[in-house]
């Protein structure tokens, strides 16, 4: 049965899509709001903050605000139904959960060979579904609230009891669970710093094992996903804040408005300008809040 897509509206913060993803092809893009997308047909290959899965039919991913999405690769018939809720609801939600919920689930996001955890998203969305079709309901966005609490509830009940088995490909849990700390600080923190060492004091280690741990976690050197991240960033702010550019180089901690550029440019190919005029010509879905 095709499923009808249910848009976000102006009083509404959430929204239920079936999805191909095109716009992540190949893109890396920073979201400001969170997803729990299950893998309908076809397959495809998702990174998210330099971490990649395979979704295959059946498969469950949650996305979190402030992740960096990207897909590296899909069939033609790669289809997901998705659930895309504003992080003002995520931020609702999580307010009873402990601390641990949410850090697990960042850091063990998707599995794709759960007949139950499909079974529990697919009913959740169309129970959703049924909710969003009334005509002048007016609790949607406390139903999607604690619809995510009750999702959050259950996968982490699910992954504690179905722990996935480390490979040593993936690093050890020692290693995933530094990588996963660093992403935190690197959220909380990228307008602050872009130094290596900083992020290796804020979690006690050397610069190098630093170094040693995102390369056996994603295969970059931590310099690299400094830079994206920060580039990413830069671009959101670029295309959704009406602040000048030379704002925004002193809200990155950039000594002036030339180096700005310059490491920008270095980057992406172009200057500051000349994106942020490219951008509201034509915005990319994943940039903007306001695209919700």
């Amino acid at each position: 049965m095709e499923l009808k897509d249910i848009e976000m509206r102006p009083n509404r913060q959430a929204s239920l899509k079936t999805r191909s993803l095109d716009e992540w092809l190949g893109e890396y893009v920073v979201i400001d709001y969170g997803m729990i997308m299950l893998c309908r047909e076809g397959e495809a290959d998702i990174r998210v903050n330099f971490t990649e899965w395979r979704l295959n039919p059946g498969a469950v991913i949650t996305l979190f605000p402030s992740d960096v999405v990207s897909i590296t690769s899909k069939s033609e018939e790669f289809k997901a139904e998705t659930l895309r809720y504003a992080a003002s609801l995520l931020r609702e939600a999580s307010l009873q959960l402990e601390h641990t919920v949410y850090s697990e689930l960042k850091a063990d996001r998707c599995r794709t060979e759960s007949a139950t955890l499909t079974s529990i998203v697919s009913n959740m969305f169309a129970l959703l579904r049924m909710y969003f079709e009334q005509e002048g309901c007016t609790c949607l966005d406390q139903l999607v609230m604690l619809q995510l609490k009750a999702f959050f509830l259950g996968f982490y009940d699910y992954l504690y009891r179905n722990p996935i088995k480390r490979t040593t490909e993936n690093g050890t849990p020692r290693t995933k669970e530094l990588f996963n700390r660093f992403m935190r600080e690197l959220e909380h923190r990228y307008r602050e710093s872009r130094d290596v060492s900083f992020y290796a004091e804020l979690l006690n280690i050397s610069p190098k094992y630093l170094n040693m741990v995102t390369q056996r976690i994603t295969s970059h050197t931590i310099k690299t996903i400094i830079n994206q991240y920060v580039v990413l960033q830069i671009k959101q702010s670029l295309t959704t804040e009406e602040k000048s550019i030379k704002q925004i180089a002193w809200d990155y901690h950039f000594s002036d408005l030339s180096f700005f550029c310059r490491y920008f440019k270095q980057h992406t190919g172009m200057t500051p300008q000349q994106f942020r005029k490219r951008e509201l010509r034509s915005p990319v879905e994943g940039v903007s809040a306001a695209q919700l």
